[in-house]
């Protein structure tokens, strides 16, 4: 299946999702899988081939449900969600990799990159951002933000309250040692090529905006 282009009235249909029950997401489950699940699996697998870099994309786990498994969410979660989410991801274990998102609500477009922190790749972030390789997570990072302009950014993600030891509170990267989890991503609203197959390459160019970031992260903590 080829990227076509998302069905815009049941992309439309997620902001109303969080408040459906399982009656009403029933009835309306075909449409959604047809006008957007399976879209996104196709747009994801074209956009990873897209960037020219060793990406992971699988059907089954690069596209997310639609609902949340609740015994696992935060209480007083909503059954459904209000977004489709992509993923592509470098190596074999997706839960600890660097990964690349794609984000795709009724109005707006998200990218992203980042990755979770064991132990190990919790020691090697601090280790990184830390020395002399945290000026160029620190550069890419201040690139994205230019390049990004209007669109919503932001560096996410759990911190501790202080700077680990041994660096000091006034380190310059202090904000990225202490985090727990990183994450960079923006918003941008949704383009009338949403629909179309030129959407893949209106994809492919954001993310290409976040490609210094994800090679950092495989580099110096893969």
């Amino acid at each position: 299946m080829s990227f076509e282009g998302f069905d815009r009235k049941a992309l439309a249909l997620l902001s109303e999702l969080p408040s459906w029950n399982a009656k009403q997401y029933e009835a309306a489950r075909a449409r959604l899988k047809q006008g957007v699940s399976q879209p996104g699996g196709a747009l994801i697998e074209e956009v990873a081939a897209a960037l020219d870099v060793p990406l992971s994309v699988t059907r089954r786990s690069s596209v997310s449900p639609l609902h949340r498994d609740l015994r696992f969410a935060a209480k007083g979660s909503p059954r459904y969600k209000d977004h489709l989410l992509l993923t592509a991801w470098h190596g074999p274990q997706k839960q600890l990799a660097a990964t690349l998102w794609i984000r795709v609500d009724s109005s707006g477009v998200g990218f992203a990159s980042g990755l979770g922190f064991d132990p190990t790749r919790r020691k090697r972030w601090r280790e990184a951002v830390g020395g002399s390789a945290g000026d160029r997570l620190a550069r890419a990072l201040r690139k994205v933000e230019t390049a990004s302009g209007r669109a919503r950014f932001e560096v996410a993600g759990d911190q501790l309250v202080k700077v680990p030891a041994p660096w000091p509170d006034d380190h310059p990267r202090a904000e990225l040692l202490r985090m727990k989890s990183f994450q960079v991503r923006f918003m941008e609203p949704l383009p009338a090529v949403v629909s179309k197959p030129s959407f893949v390459d209106w994809c492919a160019t954001r993310l290409r905006r976040l490609l210094p970031v994800h090679e950092w992260l495989v580099e110096e903590l893969a």
